[in-house]
């Protein structure tokens, strides 16, 4: 697989760090931000999530426009620990 862009990976050890099984919430907030749920601090572009999702390292599911929950993948594990994706 090819080299996933640091801003991104960083967005996939997040979730890694968060994500207990039943995935993580993200909130719309201006600019074209997603704002992880209880964490004011971490927001992060929506364009970021699409590297995760196409390679199928991180899923994402929801109705509401305004929050979506983002899920890790056991790839996205495997590809975090070097394993094979």
């Amino acid at each position: 697989m090819p080299r996933i862009p640091t801003h991104v990976r960083n967005l996939l050890r997040t979730v890694a760090a968060f994500d207990q099984g039943d995935g993580v919430t993200f909130h719309v907030v201006p600019r074209g931000r997603w704002q992880l749920d209880n964490h004011p601090s971490y927001a992060v572009l929506a364009c970021t999530f699409y590297p995760l999702t196409s390679k199928s390292l991180l899923t994402a599911s929801g109705d509401d426009p305004l929050a979506v929950v983002v899920a890790i993948t056991d790839a996205g594990r495997a590809y975090l620990t070097g394993g094979a994706a």
